[in-house]
């Protein structure tokens, strides 16, 4: 006791602090399991006849310091029936498994720098638990997180395997950044939440095996994300993996194998139906000039094809380039887990492979995952853990041209030579698209990466409830792409000079450095949790880029940038930036009905400009457990209610609008000028530097209530928000006039509005046969309120028009509106807007007899969607399990990349035309009102390419079965299930392209949309 008491006063010493002497007490430690074996956390224990207690951890580890003499243990938790186990003299190792009553809520979720019991939560949290994501089996963690959660929307812009292509909106936009890419389909990357792996800042987590997260847990009011301060304006994702569990060594195996197949997809003509096209292309050509009485009989197809394309048709040649380019692809993913420990020390430790083959040639995605933690008690004041996690993976995305290659070829041309090899071109008339089955064989596009990323955490208790910790966390990743086209990719045809290889370097670092205090304690009726963080983050990356040409052989790859004589580009990058922040949180409960939460974050960033680097974010909630009061006592409708309202304030230090380090001050570019007749060089100024630039505001009020009905067999949350974004930054072009290029100013605001359902329902429980469903819809209402200047803003995303302006939504969708196709009837009429029949027709907004792009643009639409929701539900009957999620987005509109670059491509020209797909197009015969006459489009054709991609898609069906518990205790085996799943089996749409997801894109470097039928293993012994 002497020595227990001379490092008290050492600490002492140190942070000015005094500890308790211990009394006699014995400490017992285990783990809390359901019914199928899966770690429960947020486990209530209680030392029987006392009010000694404690909940289990996030790995439903329990650890509790019981009086000496104590015989029995209480486990309890909301939707499981209440557990008593006695004591059998030892101390580690208990395991105790809860059976499921009629309800199943988890009841702790991580908050940032904490945890806090469910039913004690004051702001807006949704959580998606490891069953969840392992009823999903994606292969990547965002898609297992698509339809779980009510104002989550998940966009996925990108088919190819490993591509990780995501935009992900937490109740609505509210950056309006022009600097979007084409492949993201119209969204920015900057208003995906941030995502927060153990404690670690990362962009993505399309790295992370989705079999070794043990929950996600979703911020999305401000008052959840307040502790983030300027990083959780978009919403906080926080990741926890899987950690060890204290007992005997537990080894947990799962695997699946499964197939892959494109689908939808849409239907081309084949070789007899094209000729029929190109007559009615022919005809169209005739229409836009004004020959109406032209005809399909009329047309001399010598005009349009060649002596061997003649040839082909005559012979009936009809390939199908689409079913030549695709193939059944390959997905397989094996995960092993080990865990255990004792009373003072527990570890787990994982390995994991990944294998993802696309359905062309060329697309494949292979991921290794290696984690290991320990945790260790060191002393009963003292705790170290230290946990990595390695991914290294390399993703190939072959060929960007042979998947609308093999959309726009003419089916009348020939793959193959007579000898049976691969012909190039597939006409000898065709000179602009090549044999797609050669660009598959010819290019090579590999990204390799290797990313770590740690955390070591050293945490001292000098009091009881008191904790102190200090916590590194690093991310290291390094990615390597090269690319190389041979002679015979489509870019390169033959000649040598176009051979080029490619090979990008970068290296990223950054790393958080948090110190962490926290005091909990309890006074009667009163109990303080009191949060204080010390933080610093710091981000850094380099990267290198060089591309050779004129290759004399295509043996290299991109491996020898030596053998190319032409250099086309060495260049280099570096960009740094730092992050350092104080935060205060206090929770407070009166009489344990009563919550209230008061949150308070410093951020400073180096970002921004001098003397608006600092801002202070603060939040505050209070929430009512009503069914404490006495009045709730004698009812018995509602077994749960709780009201929350949360008031908060967070903020964007502009990287969401495209701001990058120094870019709020001036650059400097080089030219060259005369002094007299001499040529100089010369530096000017390009960015204007903007020395008032500061942070982006946002200021949110959510009101929530969390109900339950029938003993919580009907139970959900209700959530209303409103969300003000100020001071938004915005990169304005100057005119050149100015001298300028660019400035960042904080030039708007903007409104979301919107409203959050979540519901869970026990539709049978009659022992045998259970069935549970969960609902979640979502609606967002976008509002750019102001605009500095009160000018409109306008710009294009990969061919859609879009508009900031005031009262409508951020990037609203500006053109002019479909209105139907000009019909024989309406020659008249059209003849007055210059049109023809056949043509497509535009709304006159203005009634004035005349289409102009001043007065006739409208907002047509919005990319984001107006509401979105999902169901997942799960039925058991004895050791069967059926299962299956849906997720709908409906009310958004894109510019379809499909109809605008693929559909009658070159239909002015019909001996170029490219081949089309089937739809009810107008002819003189077929007076259809949906699409327009081939070859007679006129000058409004593109508006019939804005297209609503509203969707409904099934996420996955899976059926299962468990082997019995007496076969298993005889082979010793703790739990064993098979089971066979169809991962996106249907889509529900209009949208009569691709997929509705990714329709805006550009589809250059796209992939297709496929199911995967797969069947799989979960062991655990």
């Amino acid at each position: 006791m002497k020595k227990l008491n001379l490092k008290f006063l050492m600490l002492a010493l140190l942070i000015g602090l005094s500890s308790n002497s211990w009394a006699q007490t014995l400490s017992v430690s285990g783990v809390v399991v359901d019914d199928q074996n899966v770690t429960m956390p947020g486990v209530s224990v209680i030392v029987k006849g006392t009010t000694t207690g404690t909940v289990t951890d996030i790995d439903g580890n329990f650890q509790i310091t019981a009086p000496t003499g104590t015989e029995t243990l209480m486990f309890s938790f909301v939707g499981y029936e209440t557990q008593e186990i006695t004591l059998d003299g030892k101390t580690t190792s208990y395991q105790v498994k809860l059976a499921a009553s009629t309800i199943g809520l988890d009841e702790v979720v991580a908050i940032g720098y904490g945890t806090v019991k469910k039913s004690d939560l004051t702001g807006s949290v949704t959580s998606v638990g490891a069953k969840e994501l392992a009823q999903a089996n994606k292969v990547d963690a965002v898609s297992a997180m698509q339809g779980q959660s009510a104002g989550v929307v998940i966009q996925r812009t990108d088919n190819k395997p490993g591509a990780g292509g995501y935009n992900i909106r937490i109740r609505g936009a509210s950056t309006i950044n022009t600097n979007e890419t084409s492949s993201n389909g119209g969204f920015t990357p900057g208003q995906n939440p941030l995502f927060i792996v153990d404690g670690i800042f990362v962009d993505d987590i399309s790295f992370l095996n989705p079999s070794d997260i043990s929950r996600m847990d979703i911020l999305k009011d401000a008052s959840a994300t307040a502790v983030y301060g300027s990083r959780g304006s978009n919403g906080v994702v926080l990741i926890g993996t899987k950690r060890g569990k204290s007992g005997k060594l537990k080894v947990d195996y799962s695997n699946y194998f499964g197939v892959k197949q494109a689908y939808n997809l849409p239907s081309v003509f084949n070789g007899a139906e094209y000729v029929d096209f190109i007559k009615d292309v022919a005809v169209g050509n005739q229409f836009a000039s004004g020959n109406l009485s032209y005809r399909a009989s009329d047309v001399d197809i010598t005009e349009f094809f060649d002596a061997e394309e003649q040839q082909n048709i005559a012979e009936g040649v009809s390939t199908d380039w689409v079913d030549l380019l695709i193939k059944t692809g390959f997905q397989t993913n094996h995960t092993l887990g080990l865990s255990g420990g004792n009373e003072t020390t527990v570890y787990s430790a994982g390995l994991a492979y990944t294998k993802d083959n696309g359905n062309v040639e060329g697309e494949d995605y292979t991921r290794y995952n290696i984690r290991g933690s320990l945790k260790s008690d060191l002393a009963k004041w003292l705790n170290v853990s230290v946990s990595n996690y390695i991914t290294t993976a390399i993703q190939n995305t072959g060929s960007w041209e042979a998947f609308r290659s093999a959309y726009r070829l003419k089916p009348i041309g020939r793959p193959y030579n007579e000898d049976g090899s691969l012909r190039f071109f597939p006409t000898q008339k065709e000179t602009q698209i090549t044999n797609p089955l050669f660009d598959t064989k010819n290019i090579t596009r590999e990204t390799k990466f290797l990313q770590y990323i740690g955390d070591l955490a050293v945490t001292i208790k000098p009091l009881d409830g008191m904790t102190i910790t200090s916590k590194f966390s690093p991310n290291m990743k390094y990615t390597r792409y090269g690319e190389y086209r041979g002679l015979y990719s489509k870019s390169v045809s033959g000649n040598a000079s176009n051979r080029r290889a490619q090979v990008n370097n970068s290296n990223y670092f950054s790393y958080s450095w948090d110190n962490i205090f926290n005091y909990k304690f309890s006074e009667g009726i009163h109990a303080f949790d009191v949060t204080g963080v010390m933080s610093r983050f710091l981000e850094r990356s380099e990267g290198y880029y060089n591309e050779v040409r004129n290759f004399t052989t295509d043996a290299y790859s991109f491996y020898n940038l030596g053998a190319g004589t032409d250099i086309r580009d060495v260049s280099s990058s570096f960009v740094k930036q730092t992050l350092e922040s104080y935060t205060g949180r206090l929770n407070y409960s009166l009489m344990d009905k009563y919550l209230f939460t008061f949150t308070g974050r410093y951020d400073g960033a180096s970002i921004l400009a001098e003397g608006n680097k600092w801002a202070f974010f603060p939040s505050a909630a209070f929430a009512w457990k009503m069914m404490d009061e006495n009045f709730m006592q004698n009812q018995e409708l509602l077994s749960n209610a709780k009201l929350r309202l949360s008031y908060g304030k967070t903020g964007n230090n502009g990287q969401g609008g495209g701001l990058t380090p120094l870019s709020s001050q001036s650059f400097l570019g080089s030219s060259a000028t005369n002094l007299g007749d001499v040529s100089t060089p010369a530096l000017y100024i390009t960015n204007l530097a903007n020395s008032d630039l500061t942070w982006e505001e946002t200021t949110e009020v959510n009101v929530g209530f969390d109900f339950g009905f029938l003993n919580n067999k009907i139970s959900g949350s209700i959530d209303v928000y409103n969300r003000k974004n100020t001071n938004i930054i915005f990169g304005k072009d100057l005119p050149a006039v100015t001298g300028y290029s660019r400035i960042f100013e904080n030039i708007g605001e903007s409104t979301n509005k919107g409203i959050e359902i979540s519901l869970n329902t026990v539709n049978v429980d009659n022992g045998d046969f259970t069935w549970t469903t969960n609902f979640n819809f979502a609606s967002n209402k976008n509002t750019l309120d102001k605009l500095y200047g009160g000018k409109d803003i306008t710009f294009g995303i990969n061919g859609t028009n879009l508009i900031h302006r005031v009262g409508e939504s951020i990037g609203s969708i500006y053109d002019y509106e479909f209105a139907g196709i000009w019909q024989s009837d309406e020659a008249d009429e059209a003849a007055v807007y210059g049109q023809l029949p056949g043509q497509v027709r535009v709304t006159d907004v203005n009634k004035d007899g005349k289409i102009d792009a001043d007065h006739d643009r409208k907002v047509i639409g919005q990319v984001t969607p107006k509401w979105t929701g999902g169901i997942t539900s799960t039925m058991n009957y004895k050791n069967f399990d059926f299962s299956f999620a849906i997720n709908t987005s409906q009310g958004n509109m894109y510019k379809s990349n499909f109809h605008s670059n693929y559909a009658w491509g070159w239909q002015d020209q019909p001996n170029r035309t490219f081949n089309g797909y089937k739809v009810n197009y107008w002819t003189p015969e077929n007076q259809s009102n949906s699409y327009n006459q081939p070859g007679n489009a006129g000058i409004y054709g593109s508006a019939i390419q804005y297209k609503d991609v509203s969707f409904t898609k099934v996420g996955y069906i899976t059926f299962g079965y468990r082997l019995p518990s007496d076969l298993l205790e005889k082979i010793k085996v703790n739990s064993l299930r098979v089971y066979a799943t169809v991962q996106n089996p249907f889509v529900f749409t209009d949208y009569d392209g691709w997929d509705p997801e990714s329709a805006g894109r550009n589809q250059w470097g796209a992939a297709f949309m496929s199911r995967t039928i797969m069947a799989g293993v979960n062991l655990s012994f």
